[in-house]
């Protein structure tokens, strides 16, 4: 039996009517599902939690499809009352979509319906930061002023929207100082950002560390030093190419466990999700079943 999460309003509507194509393919492969519709966050973390409990001895584990993008993917990930309980399924739907990327899960929903039926779930990472999961991208910088821009706007969403709020922050964002200490290393940065990585992009598409690999039990840690003029677009640039890693300014290493400090506290955003004053701790834990290649 295959629960369907389902967030109506999530992605322009597009949820429905992707768990709709997933709904017939199941049908024509003759398998169970049932579609939860999730019209609040009250609902969707009771749910979850019922269909998450601790296995008996002998049980299957229960099998979970998100149908959204990557905030209902960190919701239900919250929601999840024992992690070894289930195996968990994604079926690309949202505004945003960045982790299913990163674990190569087609973006037509009817591919990656078949997907589930077709691979066994495999051992995935996912974060913890400040007792918080993640799953894809957490980090401070300019990436929290370009989301707060964002959430304030109740005009369109999605890619391009983003992107104009990003640009409206490379001209006012000013860095912030932080302390990275890591496996008894610790560095000060004025950050443009800094951020902790089990998938490799945001905002629809940024690769803000395409090294990042979701299943090496690792976090890669990159942190870009704040710049400004004419370095500031070649910054910018770097980072819509892809190559930010190979830009002079950034510092870039793999670890299990890393610690950002700021002084008084800080905004964080975890899988696109704002928090005030969150300690940044983040640690990687293994072994999520989720279906991917």
């Amino acid at each position: 039996m295959f629960h369907l999460i389902v967030n109506p309003d999530a992605g322009k509507h597009n949820t429905l009517r992707a768990a709709r194509t997933v709904a017939d393919y199941f049908n024509e492969k003759e398998q169970e599902y049932v579609i939860h519709e999730m019209t609040s966050q009250t609902l969707l973390r009771s749910t979850i939690e019922e269909l998450s409990q601790p296995r008996k001895e002998g049980e299957e584990r229960t099998d979970i499809v998100v149908v959204g993008g990557d905030g209902t993917m960190h919701a239900v990930l919250n929601a999840l009352v024992d992690v070894d309980a289930v195996n968990v399924g994604l079926i690309p739907a949202g505004t945003g979509n960045d982790f299913s990327v990163s674990v190569q899960i087609p973006a037509d929903s009817r591919k990656a319906a078949e997907l589930i039926l077709t691979c066994k779930p495999k051992d995935t990472d996912y974060l913890t930061v400040g007792g918080v999961r993640c799953m894809n991208v957490g980090g401070l910088g300019i990436d929290v002023d370009v989301l707060k821009r964002y959430n304030k706007s109740q005009k369109i969403h999605g890619k391009l929207k983003y992107l104009r709020c990003l640009i409206q922050s490379l001209l006012t964002f000013k860095g912030c100082d932080i302390q990275i200490e890591s496996e008894g290393k610790s560095e000060k940065h004025r950050a443009f950002f800094a951020v902790a990585c089990n998938g490799g992009q945001i905002g629809g598409g940024i690769k803000i560390c395409p090294a990042a690999n979701p299943a090496d039990g690792f976090i890669d840690v990159c942190c870009v030093d704040m710049v400004r003029g004419l370095k500031m677009a070649g910054a910018f640039v770097k980072l819509m190419k892809g190559e930010i890693l190979q830009y002079p300014k950034t510092t870039h290493f793999l670890c299990k466990q890393v610690r950002f400090c700021i002084e008084g506290g800080a905004t964080v955003q975890l899988d696109g999700e704002l928090y005030d004053h969150l300690d940044f701790n983040a640690e990687i834990k293994t072994g999520l079943k989720f279906y991917r290649p």
